[in-house]
């Protein structure tokens, strides 16, 4: 299966039930939306306040209440993508506005998550190690490509490991070394679907910033349907890869 193909099937997957991906994830949004604007709004005034201030220091309420919007909206995507996962692979439908939360799930999504990013950070590392020796050499053409294959590396650890969360999200048991054999020449696959990503990406952004130029509440509008799509997308790549590579689904 080509990375064009798991692009254009996760593509597809969210068009076609767009709908349910509204019911979804509306009112995760809408509620971390609202809770993070009361948590930051009374920090407006000192915000605005630190704008050209040098060595100006944040209040203890301020990062305060930084800290606890991140883990809302950490925990908004959690709620959102372990139901998108369940929709997708188990059929499981939203039976209401509010979707169903499950804590156990959202939680092994979160951890493996955290795993995840782990032994990327870790490779990202040890992959800045290695591109380093372009610097030592004094040429920056090799650093350039050393860095390059960095990249390519680190992104095929990726999704050799990413079947991991789909799992997580409906409670089967899938480890490290289990998705690495699943997911077993998928190399060229692997770098198609990172060009296709990159390219989507640059052509929204493109769009977006002309639309804005053209008429800015257009272009806002454009920009937040756009990375709400992508962001289904996304996580249906991952659930394209799971069914396909783990349970063997046809595309």
């Amino acid at each position: 299966m080509t990375g064009w193909k798991i692009f254009s099937h996760s593509l597809g997957m969210v068009l076609r039930n767009l709908g349910w991906a509204v019911q979804i994830a509306l009112v995760p949004v809408l509620i971390a939306v609202v809770c993070i604007a009361a948590l930051l709004w009374t920090h407006v005034g000192e915000l605005i306040a630190s704008m050209g201030r040098q060595g100006y220091v944040p209040s203890g309420a301020f990062i305060t209440s930084i800290l606890l919007s991140v883990a809302i909206f950490i925990m908004a995507q959690l709620w959102v993508f372990v139901n998108w996962h369940r929709f997708v692979l188990l059929e499981e439908y939203p039976t209401s506005w509010f979707p169903t939360i499950h804590g156990d799930r959202m939680l092994a999504y979160f951890g493996t998550g955290l795993l995840l990013g782990l032994i990327m950070a870790l490779a990202w590392i040890a992959g800045g190690i290695f591109s380093s020796v372009g610097s030592v050499l004094g040429s920056p053409v090799i650093s350039l490509i050393l860095l390059i294959i960095v990249m390519v590396g680190v992104g095929l650890l990726f999704f050799r490991l990413m079947p991991t969360l789909p799992a997580a999200a409906i409670g089967n048991t899938l480890s490290l070394r289990e998705s690495w054999e699943a997911t077993k020449g998928t190399a060229g696959t692997a770098v198609v679907l990172f060009i296709v990503l990159v390219g989507i990406q640059i052509v929204l952004q493109a769009v977006t910033n002309l639309s804005i130029y053209i008429f800015a509440p257009l272009g806002l509008v454009f920009a937040l349907v756009s990375a709400l799509i992508m962001t289904l997308v996304n996580v249906s790549i991952l659930t394209t890869v799971y069914g396909h590579y783990v349970q063997g689904r046809s595309i």
